[in-house]
């Protein structure tokens, strides 16, 4: 049995050893397991060898320690995208995955990953600590529904495999139901299930969240009588946003750290690889009231999202304000590029930088009601969104590339370019695409731009069906929140200003 087994074992041997185990044991555990991970890809596989020679590393070099840092970055479009399926698994077999997870291509296309039994071993006792730790399920009857999506998009499906086997050992009150992003079906079993239910726990994108919160306050549910908790994953969130949408299910996240609180997971690497936890919530919330603080962070003012993580399961680096991974899976990843932008910190740097700016995070937590076994000295990782230029919406990535596509598709030679970005909703937490268009018209009017606004968002909309399987899910499954903002500029106006006289455009505004 494995230490991370052992550990995980027991909710008060975790608490415990989680509590106490020092920093430097953790980062100890991350260098051995990035050496176990590259032990695999060059012995287990034919893809990761090939790949070094590329770039003019032998096999018996990236075996030692010392050259790790040496090693090639790989990434979807550079190693995934390049080799076939059986080059890339360990071993050449595929048979070995006991089950495959799917994620979105640049292109419109899906990527395979290969699942085996032994990286989700412990994901069931995973699930089974975090949710007693953050919703008590061991002492409150609780509901919990899946709303992410189901199939082989692997949160969704996973979460709830995971958590069934929780609920199947009979040792808590738990019951469990999947809808997936049905918000209907969602709201339906509010109705109907939860008031027989001490609390309910509902899991799920950040912004179709909101609109399952929002709609449920337009059909009349009162939230805060069914004591309503919310588990978010799939994309990032401000401090703002959490506390207005927790405000909505009549929570105060002043004082409730994790009543609205989520992970950072991926198809391409796993369903746990950090969470938030009450001292990551606390810092995210005093860099938020204090610029100073985040500027000393995270070299910026802005806020990212902010998580701690295990280095023995997930070993993460920063290089140029990237995240890299590198994790043991069916296909094991070397430093892999994942496309988000951010940033890794240690520990006793964070708390350094907290203490320097008069912040004793331990005492403002015990204050809180969590005690010493809640903070845990694990690393940081933060992140700011992504490298690639792609939106998220409702927990799915929409390129530049697949709205050019669609352009494309229009054949309209009136259209000289296109942006994309998030569009705030009118109550400032709602979020949507937001499709910008440059006009060959240079001096367009405002009441002409409006109206071929109205005409394209539906052509576009349609178009992006076609291309992105996942948006077309989404569409489905909430179409308010698939539905594009379309805006309409003049040749060199408003956004595309900037890229006059230019050869290289940018595509996110």
């Amino acid at each position: 049995m494995s230490m991370q087994s052992v550990v995980m074992s027991k909710p008060s041997l975790t608490r415990l050893f989680m509590s106490r185990a020092p920093e430097s044991l953790h980062v100890k555990g991350g260098a051995s397991n990035a050496a176990r991970v590259v032990q695999a890809a060059v012995t287990r596989t034919r893809a990761y060898p090939a790949f070094l020679g590329e770039h003019g590393v032998t096999p018996e070099r990236a075996l030692r320690p010392e050259a790790f840092a040496e090693l090639p970055l790989t990434s979807k479009r550079t190693y995934v995208e390049r080799f076939a399926l059986d080059e890339l698994c360990l071993d050449g077999k595929l048979t070995s995955a006991y089950t495959i997870e799917k994620s979105s291509g640049y292109s419109g296309g899906s990527n395979y990953w290969f699942r085996t039994p032994e990286e989700d071993a412990l994901f069931p006792a995973y699930m089974e600590f975090a949710f007693r730790q953050f919703y008590r399920i061991d002492t409150t009857p609780t509901l919990i529904i899946i709303g992410l999506a189901m199939g082989t998009w692997t949160s969704g499906e996973k979460m709830a495999q995971a958590l069934r086997e929780v609920a199947a050992t009979g040792k808590y009150p738990l019951t469990i139901t999947s809808p997936g992003i049905n918000l209907d079906e969602i709201l339906e079993t509010v109705r109907d299930i939860s008031p027989y239910y001490g609390q309910t726990v509902i899991v799920g994108y950040p912004p179709f969240m909101k609109s399952v919160i929002d709609e449920g306050i337009e059909r009349g549910i009162d939230w805060a009588s069914l004591n309503v908790r919310l588990g978010l994953g799939g994309e990032g969130y401000s401090e703002e946003w959490r506390a207005h949408v927790a405000s909505k299910i009549g929570v105060d996240t002043s004082r409730d750290l994790l009543a609205v609180s989520g992970g950072y997971g991926a198809a391409d690497l796993g369903m746990s690889v950090g969470r938030e936890y009450p001292l990551t919530v606390l810092v995210r919330q005093l860099a938020t009231a204090d610029r100073g603080l985040a500027r000393d962070l995270f070299g910026s003012a802005e806020v990212p999202n902010l998580f701690q993580y295990s280095p023995s399961s997930y070993f993460i680096e920063e290089i140029e304000s990237e995240l890299v991974f590198t994790v043991l899976s069916g296909i094991p990843l070397v430093r892999y590029r994942i496309g988000d932008r951010g940033g890794t910190m240690g520990f006793e740097h964070v708390m350094q930088v907290l203490d320097g700016h008069g912040y004793d995070a331990a005492s403002r937590l015990a204050d809180l009601g969590y005690d010493r076994s809640e903070l845990w000295q694990l690393p940081f990782f933060y992140c700011l969104g992504r490298t690639d230029g792609a939106i998220m919406v409702g927990g799915l990535n929409v390129y530049p590339e697949n709205v050019g596509t669609v352009l494309l598709e229009l054949d309209d030679e009136e259209l000289l370019g296109h942006k994309i970005a998030s569009a705030t909703g009118a109550d400032e937490y709602s979020q949507r695409l937001l499709v910008l268009l440059e006009h060959r018209d240079e001096s367009l009017p405002p009441e002409a731009a409006e109206r071929l606004a109205r005409e394209y968002a539906p052509l576009i909309a349609e178009g992006l069906k076609r291309v992105n399987k996942e948006y077309r899910r989404l569409s489905v499954a909430a179409p308010a929140l698939a539905e594009p903002v379309v805006k309409v500029y003049g040749r060199g106006r408003g956004p595309f200003a900037a890229d006059a006289g230019k050869i290289k455009r940018k595509y996110v505004a």
